[in-house]
């Protein structure tokens, strides 16, 4: 039986206004090691669409529990026939050494494993060299284990944050890889913006271009 998001829960997220690994605390597809600040909470809306696919619909959270501890959810909003209803949820903490390096643990895909799979457990390194931010981890999803890296880069545009980013994730049990470019951009009043295009080798996937909307609340 398809499922869908609780109806109240919808409510308070598009209330709360709009916001997946992504203030945000990841790069395109992968996790790094931030995580959201304590006592923020980061609401999330997003599509994604294929060149012959549908727009695909998702809203979800992530929130600062405690310092250096994030958890989160998130699922499709417009569930169709062929697409059942996901709702997933993540935590992650992370370890600082120094200013310039940190190393998280996390989980993500956690839900109903008949139609998730198996969660994903990870371990992921920052590192900044002031003229660029380094992340490489790795997986330990069952029969899914891979590496991972990104690169990102912050300016200024128009008196704002520009954050540039690339990553790379081994895919369908190391056999392929999804490499992406994109960025965020701070459009101001707790907005964020990000969009990034992804490219998956594996045989009969898609080119999928992401477009989505960080609202960052503050108690």
């Amino acid at each position: 039986m398809k499922k869908k998001i609780p109806n109240f829960t919808l409510l308070l997220l598009l209330l709360g206004a709009q916001y997946c690994w992504a203030t945000p605390t990841g790069l395109n597809n992968i996790a790094t090691a931030d995580v959201v600040p304590e006592k923020i909470l980061v609401l999330q809306a997003f599509a994604e669409v294929g060149k012959d696919n549908k727009p695909d619909y998702f809203t979800g959270f992530k929130y600062g529990l405690v310092k250096n501890l994030e958890i989160g959810l998130d699922g499709r909003v417009f569930p169709e026939s062929a697409l059942e209803e996901v709702i997933k949820a993540q935590a992650k903490y992370r370890f600082e050494f120094g200013e310039s390096t940190s190393i998280a643990l996390g989980i993500a895909n956690i839900g109903d494993r008949a139609r998730l799979g198996w969660e994903d457990y990870y371990i992921v390194l920052a590192q900044d060299l002031d003229f660029i931010r380094v992340h490489l981890g790795g997986t330990a999803q069952r029969d899914n284990e891979g590496i991972f890296a990104g690169l990102d880069k912050t300016v200024k545009l128009l008196e704002k944050d520009l954050t540039l980013r690339s990553d790379i994730i081994q895919t369908n049990d190391s056999h392929d890889v999804t490499a992406s470019a994109g960025f965020i951009y701070d459009l101001g009043c707790n907005i964020l913006f990000e969009t990034w295009m992804s490219f998956p080798t594996q045989s009969g996937k898609e080119d999928v271009f992401t477009v989505k909307f960080d609202y960052v609340i503050k108690f």
